[in-house]
Order: structure tokens, then C-alpha cells, then sequence
């Protein structure tokens, strides 16, 4: 496995859920917009890279791994930009 490989997971998954993300906070951004964007492009990387290389393994083939690069990125910043949103949004008066 080379590092164009992996870095070409990287740039599928960390892109794509950015501006996916960032496409949906467009119209009204949430208080903590910088937080949040660096926590959904590391957890996109991380997604792209781990659903690429599970992939690639499996079907050894390039295309099956970028498309798998883009949805377990997807998949990964949806849950983290989920996590976050509830911990601002608590219970209780402050």
C-alpha cells in the first residue's frame, strides 16, 4: 500500500464530509463553528482512511476503496457532528 493510496483516502473522506457538513450549516452555523469543523475533518480522514483500507483489502481494487473512502467518512463525521451538537444543546438551565 502506497501513500498516494492513503492519502488519496484521506482527501476523499475528510473532503467530502466537510462540504457535506458545511453545505448543512450554511443557512444558520452553529455558535461553535471551528470546533466543529476540525472535529468532522478529523473524523472524516479517519473514517475515509479505516472504510478504504477495509475495503481495498477485500476487493482489491481501487475504485470499491475511494467509494467506501467517501461513505465511511460520510458515515463517520455524521456521528461525531451528532455527538456534538448534543453535548451543546444539555439539559438544565444555565
Amino acid at each position: 500500500m502506497t501513500s498516494a493510496l492513503l492519502l488519496l483516502w484521506v482527501l476523499t473522506g475528510g473532503a467530502l464530509s466537510t462540504w457535506l457538513m458545511m453545505h448543512i450549516w450554511l443557512p444558520d452555523p452553529p455558535p461553535d463553528i471551528v470546533g466543529r469543523f476540525f472535529g468532522v475533518l478529523i473524523a472524516g480522514m479517519v473514517g475515509g482512511v479505516a472504510a478504504g483500507y477495509i475495503v481495498h483489502n477485500a476487493a482489491l481494487n481501487l475504485i470499491p476503496g475511494i467509494v467506501a473512502s467517501a461513505a465511511g467518512g460520510l458515515i463517520l463525521s455524521g456521528i461525531v457532528a451528532a455527538f456534538m451538537a448534543a453535548g451543546r444543546t444539555g439539559g438544565g438551565a444555565r
